[in-house]
């Protein structure tokens, strides 16, 4: 059983569209691909067992939560807009916009394993090496919005506030296959993972309606649906201190790759 605690970067892959433009010259401020995520905390299980030169299995989990990019812009000359198609009229005499971006990643997994073992002499130390196919579920949630707050042309005095957002929902069942090696010797091992799955994508997305400053509704909401075929990649290595016969502690570096993705700014 091992359960570590997580702290993940995620690399903004959205469509450069824009988000934020300038009133007269359309000139983009802030585009969808900008906002980039800070640090953002999860947490991993498993839970299995392995049996020397025979075969095993496991079930784990990997979570990432909070995942947040924010970018924001103000300027009262020119003024700012949100685009077309979204709507250049929802506004009025816009000064300063937030873009935000969030993210919530699960994943589940079961995998069955055959073990293979060897004793190294020249260095003193075991070579383990675990080959894996299972199942593998991944939910990708997305959320994006834009805030814009603006001064009323007809009372410069009166202060108005429009927010448009996006949800997107990815839901991805597959098989996956790997390999995880582990060299230990003494107190010490070094550990890691290599495993690719291919998966069917569900996906969803839900657009709010288009409600301009005078608080018309321009447009209602928008939802649609439709399936994908996505690619998940996940690569471990970590070194491992043995405090006991039981007890370790470990530390590492862990890089996951999903394509196929409906990404919320995307829409």
């Amino acid at each position: 059983a091992l359960t570590d605690a997580l702290f993940w970067g995620r690399d903004n892959q959205s469509v450069n569209r824009p988000l934020v433009t300038t009133v007269g010259d359309n000139a983009t401020l802030i585009s969808a691909g900008e906002p980039q995520f800070a640090v953002a905390p999860g947490v991993r299980a498993f839970y299995g067992r392995r049996n020397p030169d025979e075969c095993g299995w496991e079930i784990g989990y990997f979570g990432i939560y909070g995942a947040t990019a924010t970018s924001s812009v103000t300027s009262f000359d020119p003024f700012l807009q949100m685009p077309e198609p979204i709507g250049t009229d929802l506004t009025s005499n816009g000064e300063r916009a937030t873009v935000k971006y969030n993210t919530v990643i699960n994943s589940a997994e079961a995998n069955a394993f055959l073990t293979r073992q060897e004793w190294r002499d020249h260095s003193q130390s075991w070579l383990t090496v675990d080959w894996l196919a299972g199942f593998r579920y991944v939910g990708v949630e997305d959320a994006a919005s834009i805030n814009m707050d603006s001064c009323r042309a007809d009372d410069p005095e009166l202060r108005t506030n429009v927010a448009y957002s996006v949800r997107t929902r990815n839901n991805m069942f597959g098989g996956q296959i790997g390999v995880r090696p582990r060299w230990t010797w003494e107190r010490w091992a070094i550990e890691g993972w290599a495993k690719a799955g291919l998966l069917g994508n569900y996906q969803e997305q839900i657009q709010d309606p288009l409600v301009d400053y005078t608080g018309f509704q321009q447009r209602p909401g928008l939802s649609a649906t439709g399936t994908e075929t996505a690619f998940i990649g996940d690569i471990n290595l970590s070194v491992i201190y043995r405090l006991t016969d039981v007890w370790g502690i470990r530390a590492g570096y862990n890089t996951v790759w999903i394509n196929g993705l409906a990404l919320a700014p995307n829409q």
